[in-house]
């Protein structure tokens, strides 16, 4: 297996014409100019291809640490290098959005399960702080939510509860679900179609929040990569007498929600693991994105700083006022 690992890779000038075995084109190289497919021989042993695929992966790899770093510091560089005919040693401008928009729901995702648990914790805590006035009520509390978990593990043993037990998780759930059991009857109760949708509705949530969310930032995803086109079909009318094609605007759309999503996550990320001290600071970094989309309008299109200004305050009210509905459109369809 040796001679495999100390075998040169001949150069261009060494190599002879030959028909790709994929499409029968005659070339000379190392990949065919009709379908791409690359003449590397796999007929080898395991090590030699292993070896072979993590130097693929690591030239994957710093391609794309090359392109986030340009993204984040060089404002509409890498759309002006994608028209340059540059774009070999970057990563695919599609392909940057959707893995910035897949880490970022993913972190929206652990943030919002995190918020539903301490909103659920809290409003249990002030319960148990109310009833604790009376030894008796709470001795009360504690016997029904025994006998539930009893029942739920099948188990007819005692169960020692305490203030810890009322926070976790199950008995958490089970208070859901008795609220939620209420609100059904008052919808089956009620012959307004309205409120027993709405009663109906209520319930559901309450069932399974995580689930809603989960739906809510799902529709949300989708609706972001919607508002690509839209945001370029803006770009287009605002810079109407550039006469540009469309897919300019929309590859630099594309980087500028990239980037948008990175600074974002960063912000996600903060809360998450410093949520009471430093990610008040990182807060602050959503002021970058005005900033940065200012200073990309003014790189990519070449205008004057005033110029750029007026048509930046036009682009960012439009915007904004469309992603204003698509979000009331999200959430209705959420909750739906």
């Amino acid at each position: 297996m040796k001679k495999w690992f100390n075998r040169k890779k001949p150069s261009f000038d060494e190599l002879e014409e030959h028909a790709c075995p994929n499409c029968s084109h005659v070339f000379k190289g190392f990949y065919c100019p009709n379908c791409g497919q690359s003449t590397s021989e796999f007929d080898r042993p395991v090590g030699f291809v292993f070896y072979d695929f993590l130097g693929n992966l690591l030239a994957f790899d710093s391609r794309f640490l090359r392109t986030f770093r340009d993204l984040i510091f060089k404002p509409a560089f890498l759309t002006q290098e994608f028209f340059k005919g540059r774009r070999a040693r970057y990563a695919p401008p599609f392909r940057v959005y959707i893995f910035m928009s897949f880490i970022l729901f993913l972190l929206l995702q652990v943030m919002t399960n995190r918020g539903l648990n301490t909103a659920l914790e809290y409003s249990i805590a002030k319960e148990w702080e109310a009833a604790s006035a009376s030894d008796s009520v709470v001795d009360a509390k504690l016997d029904s939510v025994q006998i539930e978990l009893q029942q739920s593990m099948g188990d007819e043993s005692s169960v020692a509860l305490n203030y810890d037990d009322l926070l976790k998780a199950p008995n958490v759930k089970q208070g859901l679900n008795r609220l939620a059991s209420q609100l059904e009857l008052e919808a089956d109760r009620t012959d307004d179609l309205a409120e027993k949708k709405e009663l109906a509705d209520v319930a559901a949530m309450l069932r399974s929040p995580d689930q809603r969310v989960a739906k809510f930032l799902q529709y949300l995803s989708y609706a972001f990569f919607v508002l690509l086109p839209v945001f370029a079909l803006l770009l287009s009318l605002i810079y109407v007498r550039h006469h540009v094609f469309y897919v300019r605007h929309l590859i630099f759309s594309v980087h500028l929600h990239a980037f948008i999503f990175f600074l974002l996550s960063l912000v996600v990320v903060a809360y998450l693991l410093l949520p009471d001290s430093v990610s008040g600071f990182f807060m602050w970094l959503l002021l970058l994105i005005p900033v940065y989309s200012y200073w990309s309008l003014k790189k990519f299109y070449g205008q004057t700083y005033l110029k750029t200004l007026a048509k930046f305050l036009l682009l960012g009210f439009a915007y904004h006022a469309i992603l204003l509905v698509v979000l009331v459109s999200v959430f209705i369809n959420a909750l739906g």
